[in-house]
Formats: C-alpha cells, structure tokens, sequence
C-alpha cells in the first residue's frame, strides 16, 4: 500500500474558520496512478512553473485531479480538527501547539487506515519547514517511524517526507488537500458526497 498526504491549515482567525487537516489518498499500485497523473497534468507543463494547487494558473486541474481518485484502487482520506475543538492542553502562550496536533492528527489517521491489515506500507508527504529546521525535522521523523513500528509491528511500514517536485504524485496529493480546504472552509460537502464511500474522513478527533 502506498499513502501519499499534504496538510491544509489556516491558523488566522482573520481569514475565517481556523482548523487543521491532513489529506491525500491511499493507493495499492502507484505506478499505475502516476502515469496517468503524469498524462492529465503533460498540457500544465507548458506554463514553465511549478504545477500546484494554489496558482491560478492550473484551477483547471483541479477537477481532473480529483476525478483520478475515482480509481478502483483508491481510497481518499482525510482527517480534520477545528481549532476551537482542541483541548486546552494543545496551547500554549504562543497559540496552538501546532506540530504536536499536526502529529496527533496523523496518528488518527493512520489508526483509521487499519495499516496492519497490509505486508507492507509506504506513507509519503509533503515535506515542510519545521521548528529547529533540521533537528525538527529528524525528531518529527524519529516520532512517527516509532509510533508507526509500536501501532503496527506485523506491517513493513516506511515514512519518507518527500517534496512535490521529486514524486508528482506528492503534486496530486497536494491538489486533493487544497479542494479539502476549500470544502472544509466553505462547509461545503459536495466533493465528501461525491467520493462517497471511498472517503475515509475523520473529524475532530482530538
């Protein structure tokens, strides 16, 4: 099984609801799904910019994207927490707490993906900038390969956070958690019901 994820956030109470989310799909033969990814956004490549979900640009992508998780073999899935619904422990004097949430968040997601029901399982997102930069980064890393060995010791599970540039298919997961984020913004449910059963979505968690 192979699980490609990008977050979507806004922590700006200006800029309306405040939640974090993580989004992306679970897909048993990536190879195929890259090609055909590869094929939809070949048109996009023209525009000698890096294809994303935020440039106007390619909003004309968008659609297509999501219509490539009809696949048999894909499995949609989300996990979205509102700010107002945390704890009060996930603050802090600097605000929300966020790469312990962020964390948590997959944790969630990852129970909810009954990872031990696979040989093995290789999980890919979007890499960002954390706190302490590198050192962030390992100890993010070091937390989630041990939660992952704990949780699911029976399944070969691998975690590689991994920019968009190098795997197209991190692109289209990224694609997938900006139409979350408007859906999610909006409260608009049409994307959710037309996914249907092939959405794994989990709300407010924490």
């Amino acid at each position: 099984m192979n699980i490609y994820l990008d977050e979507s956030y806004n922590l700006q109470k200006n800029k309306g609801k405040m939640f974090i989310s993580i989004n992306g799909f679970a897909v048993l033969n990536a190879k195929r799904l890259r090609k055909r990814w590869k094929h939809v956004r070949k048109p996009y490549t023209k525009y000698k910019r890096r294809i994303h979900a935020t440039d106007p640009y390619f909003e004309s992508l968008r659609p297509k994207s999501m219509s490539l998780m009809k696949i048999h073999d894909i499995s949609v899935a989300s996990v979205f927490q509102l700010v107002q619904e945390l704890p009060y422990e996930y603050f802090d004097k600097q605000g929300v707490q966020f790469e312990r949430v962020y964390s948590e968040l997959l944790k969630r997601l990852f129970k909810e993906l009954s990872l031990q029901e696979y040989k093995q399982v290789r999980i890919i997102i979007d890499s960002r900038k954390y706190p302490g930069c590198t050192l962030g980064a390992n100890q993010f890393q070091k937390e989630i390969e041990q939660f992952l060995k704990k949780e699911f010791s029976s399944t070969k599970s691998t975690f590689l956070p991994t920019p968009s540039y190098v795997d197209v298919l991190v692109e289209l997961a990224d694609f997938v958690s900006n139409t979350f984020y408007r859906a999610y913004q909006t409260d608009d449910q049409t994307i959710f019901d037309q996914l249907g059963y092939k959405l794994i979505q989990i709300k407010n968690p924490l």
